[in-house]
């Protein structure tokens, strides 16, 4: 059990960047590995550790082959127990309980409870595994372009396709809850759909916007604190079903600069209404760097 309230894990080396100027210091220290005629940096301080990279305890990697930093969760902090108790106190003891419950803790009787998590895995594009320099895994998008500053000494730039790189399994990021604006779409569409066009926008939240500002959460944002420029991309959308029912959008963004993303928004296509602001912890990309990014709604009926 983990009623521990934060919404964010703690990973001390989320904000440690791989970067094209340490690409080229690897380069020069021989720390390399040879993909088809391209040399690729590993990002590690010596072939022997394969956890530490500038002096800093770096790498992970688990039974099923994922690379992540020391702290990342796997799955969000969840626990199902209080719902099962509240509805076998309601089958077996008294109808009444989950109401009482409810009102003793917020005022008033809970019916659905909507919350969300986001997830992430990340393409170091240009990067060995530091624990299988031999296993290079393809871009998460395969429309990738490269821009970098470099020119001819670029590893990137000069590979035949396909483009080498390997995935960081970034886990869970971070959860919290909706926002208001996407409270009141919600109903708007109740009250009147037909007229306000809520209905049809209902559906249309399924875009993703990263960012560079680190300020709290709150639901009462109606925008990303410092957008990125990169421009929103539309994700795919998933009915999950399941009990409780579940609402995935999934979207992979390609980095254009090299820079830290502290802030992901998930906004709808027709009113740009942001349905969700998280805190990505820091994650620092480099230019062509590509970021999947999960973000998960579940209603949750109570008991």
């Amino acid at each position: 059990m983990n009623l521990s309230p934060a919404r964010h894990p703690v990973v001390p080396s989320r904000r440690v960047p791989l970067t094209e100027m340490q690409a080229e210091s690897q380069r020069q220290k021989g720390l390399i590995h040879w993909e088809r005629g391209v040399w690729l940096p590993i990002p590690v301080d010596s072939f022997k550790t394969p956890t530490t990279y500038l002096n800093r305890d770096m790498w992970r990697q688990d039974a099923q082959g994922r690379v992540f930093r020391p702290g990342a969760r796997m799955n969000p902090p969840s626990t199902q127990w209080q719902g099962k108790a509240l509805a076998f106190l309601r089958d077996h003891v008294n109808e009444n309980i989950p109401s009482w419950y409810y009102r003793a803790a917020l005022g008033h009787d809970l019916h659905v409870s909507t919350w969300a998590n986001l997830s992430a895995v990340h393409w170091h594009a240009g990067w060995a595994n530091p624990f299988n320099p031999d296993k290079s895994d393809a871009p998460i998008d395969p429309s990738f372009h490269h821009e970098c500053d470099l020119g001819s000494s670029c590893p990137v730039k000069n590979m035949a396709l396909p483009q080498f790189g390997f995935l960081e399994t970034v886990g869970w990021v971070s959860g919290a809850k909706v926002t208001k604006a996407f409270v009141n779409v919600e109903v708007g569409a109740l009250a009147d759909a037909a007229a306000s066009g809520e209905a049809a926008e209902f559906n249309d939240f399924n875009e993703h916007e990263v960012g560079t500002d680190s300020t709290a959460e709150a639901n009462t944002q109606t925008a990303l604190i410092a957008s990125s420029g990169i421009a929103l991309e539309a994700g795919t959308q998933v009915d999950d079903g399941g009990d409780p029912p579940t609402y995935t959008t999934v979207a992979t963004i390609t980095a254009d600069a090299t820079e830290t993303w502290e802030e992901h928004g998930v906004f709808s296509t027709s009113t740009d209404t942001l349905l969700d602001r998280s805190l990505t912890g820091g994650q620092s990309v480099n230019s062509s760097d590509q970021v999947q990014y999960t973000y998960t709604v579940t209603v949750n009926p109570e008991a």
